[in-house]
């Protein structure tokens, strides 16, 4: 009896642990959705400081390069969220371009003197040490305003979001990366762990 116990408290723990995130989900079921909107909804006006802290990698620095990777998980809940702020829910089609997303968004951010100054920034990923190439990259930049007690005038004025899309099955969900921006022939890269992203 005493190895049968065992044995049944062994295969418990060993599920418990599996079911953790091992990997990044890219096959969202419909339950896993439904509970992604859900999280959105409850975080409302609030979802998209929340998912940038989770889902966000590098600087602390007000002006420092920093990112954050976009899984469908916290595109689902930053849809639901700024939608329900409206009163309003994410459409079946909004829902089903998510999930059936074949890459894996990852925006960098970064800090110029012009407006168009990341525009020949390009974007790499390694694993295994494997050089990745992103399938397409999108540069959008604005203005950046002056917070509280700062300079009107100067470095930085503007701030870039650098969007790269990495086919999923080119990376691995469950594995480390280093995440590469390239900017004027320097290289600034960040370590991310993929598994820690839903």
């Amino acid at each position: 009896m005493k190895t049968g116990v065992r044995i049944a408290t062994c295969f418990l723990l060993s599920w418990c642990i599996c079911t953790a995130a091992d990997a990044l989900l890219v096959t969202v079921s419909r339950e896993e959705a439904e509970t992604a909107l859900r999280q959105g909804r409850e975080k409302g006006d609030r979802v998209s400081e929340y998912v940038n802290r989770a889902y966000g990698f590098g600087e602390e620095e007000r002006y420092g390069e920093h990112g954050i990777v976009r899984t469908k998980w916290s595109k689902l809940m930053v849809l639901a969220g700024l939608l329900a702020i409206r009163g309003g829910t994410p459409s079946e089609a909004e829902r089903t371009g998510i999930l059936a997303s074949t890459d894996l968004q990852i925006d960098l951010h970064a800090y110029g003197d012009r407006a168009g100054f990341a525009n020949a920034y390009t974007t790499y990923m390694v694993q295994a040490g494997r050089r990745i190439d992103p399938e397409k990259i999108a540069v959008d930049d604005v203005a950046y305003p002056a917070g509280d007690g700062a300079a009107t005038s100067g470095f930085p004025r503007y701030q870039a979001t650098i969007r790269s899309y990495f086919l999923y099955d080119r990376i691995n969900p469950a594995g480390r990366a280093e995440i590469v921006l390239v900017k004027n022939r320097k290289r600034v890269s960040f370590e991310v762990d993929l598994a820690e992203y839903k």
